[in-house]
């Protein structure tokens, strides 16, 4: 009797643990991605472009980059519009370009090498993941700041794209503007 029983309930839990899945899947993937907007709150705050700088052509620094590759920094600066509590957990910053294409993040302890080898006085910027464990009160602000190596023929087309796991599937994008 038992071993009739077996056949529905494996079909059960397997479908139970797909849906599981399914769900995860959905909740990490960005596919409603809108332009930033000036005024407009995006998990508790209101995003914009900061700075960036572009490191690898020689013009910025005397460092230069073997082929094609570049260092981009990006700093997004946040004015929180409300308490933003946990809201900006899992916070997943990258650059993409118009074919869909996705750089991440160098990892922070990098980071924060490269940060030191550019300006030995400066106090390195705290990247995403790091400043959404202490988001700023409510009408403050926190600038965060993210590395990528990408291909220099990506830089016209690239847009800074960010989302936390409670905005997901949904994200904003803001260009980025190199001088």
């Amino acid at each position: 009797m038992s071993l009739v029983a077996l056949p529905p309930l494996l079909v059960a839990a397997f479908a139970v643990n797909a849906r599981r899945n399914v769900d995860d899947y959905l909740h990490q993937i960005e596919m409603i991605v809108r332009p930033a907007s000036d005024g407009e709150a995006h998990a508790g705050a209101e995003w914009r472009l900061a700075a960036v700088r572009l490191i690898g052509d020689g013009r910025d620094t005397k460092v230069t980059f073997p082929g094609q590759m570049r260092l981009v920094i990006v700093q997004l600066s946040a004015t929180a519009r409300q308490e933003i509590g946990e809201g900006w957990s899992q916070c997943r910053f990258t650059l993409v370009d118009d074919r869909g294409r996705r750089w991440l993040p160098l990892d922070p302890t990098l980071s924060r090498d490269i940060s030191r080898d550019l300006d030995r006085n400066a106090k390195p910027v705290e990247g995403c993941g790091i400043a959404s464990l202490h988001p700023p009160p409510k009408d403050k602000s926190v600038t965060i700041e993210e590395k990528f190596v990408v291909p220099a023929d990506v830089l016209p087309s690239l847009k800074a794209r960010l989302s936390f796991v409670g905005t997901r599937p949904g994200a904003i994008d803001l260009p980025v503007k190199f001088d």
